[in-house]
């Protein structure tokens, strides 16, 4: 067999495999470590709450950060942070210059309603760009440089006002299986390969430096403490705060080229469609029938098309389609960057640069 009995994930998806039963190994994963998820959810919520009464009894201006992008998940922690457990909460929004006109609605309406602080962090938008652009001509990937802002906007907030605790609306149970064949975060060796002997690698030091010297700040991810019903959720912010998407089934409606990263993943993997792998671990999570993830991967299989905003996106990376054409066609060309840097390394020169600014 190479499909999984349970979920829709197949061999020929990298970093899987399916076992002698039939279930593939993310399904496996999944359920050594969330399978027993009815019968510990009640004590998780009880630590979920010891910590955050640990981060409240600091007294401390914030008693929490939250970053938020304007998405389902992100919107959702900030509001149980606020309506649920009543803290002192600072919202922290990247500007990666692909943020949507609702995304920036939906992100001040929220907060203004649950009455939570709320700044932007972002760089130049050519610089941005000229990050984007290099990292995919190079790669094939332009969101490292985004998640890795992200990184920076929120560790760099939460040192400048002394925050106990980072509250985050990600989580492994919840969300899909990633390989690096085909995804990539804000890993500072990859980032730090990629920019070797350019000149960018000076103006990007502002995110690719470590936050701090010898760890990082405390931070938890909301939905391994909670139950994380997208269904409930969706109904929860839009009815209490106003949130509004493109579609209830609206993934990342925050980035206007989301789904040029579907695109861009699909062309190098068809097996990738887009959605599938987000409508796979709905299923293997018991949020979605098998038949109707199975129903919906089709429908968007057979409506496929070019994405309308490719254009835009080429055209804000100045990049030509035929140098598109050209990433497309060597899907691993990312992986000469994958070499590990030394951490120890890494955070010397940190030390060094603020015990000695000017050497």
């Amino acid at each position: 067999m190479n499909s999984c009995a349970r979920c829709l994930l197949s061999t020929e998806v990298p970093g899987v495999s399916i076992d002698q039963n039939g279930i593939c190994s993310v399904c496996r994963d999944y359920d050594r470590s969330w399978g027993n998820w009815e019968n510990i959810k009640k004590e998780q919520y009880a630590r979920l709450e010891n910590i955050l009464q640990k981060a409240r009894s600091q007294k401390q201006h914030y008693d929490v950060l939250v970053p938020l992008s304007g998405g389902k998940d992100s919107t959702y922690v900030l509001y149980v942070c606020r309506k649920k457990f009543n803290l002192k909460c600072l919202a922290v929004t990247w500007d990666n210059g692909f943020l949507t006109d609702h995304a920036r609605i939906n992100i001040h309406t929220a907060c203004s309603k649950l009455g939570a602080d709320h700044l932007y962090y972002g760089l130049s938008e050519p610089l941005l760009m000229n990050l984007y652009r290099h990292f995919f001509l190079n790669t094939g990937f332009f969101c490292p440089v985004c998640l890795k802002g992200i990184y920076t906007a929120i560790f760099r907030a939460q040192a400048a006002f002394n925050i106990p605790l980072i509250v985050k609306g990600t989580s492994k149970r919840t969300e899909e299986h990633v390989h690096p064949a085909y995804f990539l975060d804000g890993n500072f060796s990859f980032l730090e390969n990629v920019l070797e002997s350019t000149p960018l690698k000076k103006d990007a030091e502002i995110i690719i430096q470590p936050m701090g010297l010898f760890s990082s700040p405390p931070a938890i991810n909301l939905p391994d403490y909670m139950d994380w019903d997208y269904d409930f959720i969706f109904k929860t912010i839009t009815n209490e705060l106003g949130w509004t998407a493109h579609s209830p089934d609206a993934e990342h409606s925050d980035c206007k080229v989301d789904n040029i990263v579907h695109y861009i993943r699909y062309k190098k993997y068809p097996v990738l469609i887009p959605e599938m792998l987000r409508y796979s671990k709905l299923v293997t999570c018991g949020q979605m029938d098998k038949k109707e993830a199975e129903r919906r991967v089709a429908e968007k299989k057979a409506s496929l098309t070019e994405p309308s905003n490719l254009g835009f996106f080429l055209n804000a990376l100045g990049i030509s389609r035929d140098e598109m054409d050209t990433v497309l066609s060597d899907p691993m060309r990312h992986m000469k960057y994958l070499k590990e840097r030394s951490r120890v390394g890494r955070r010397l020169k940190v030390l060094k640069k603020r015990l000695l600014p000017r050497l």
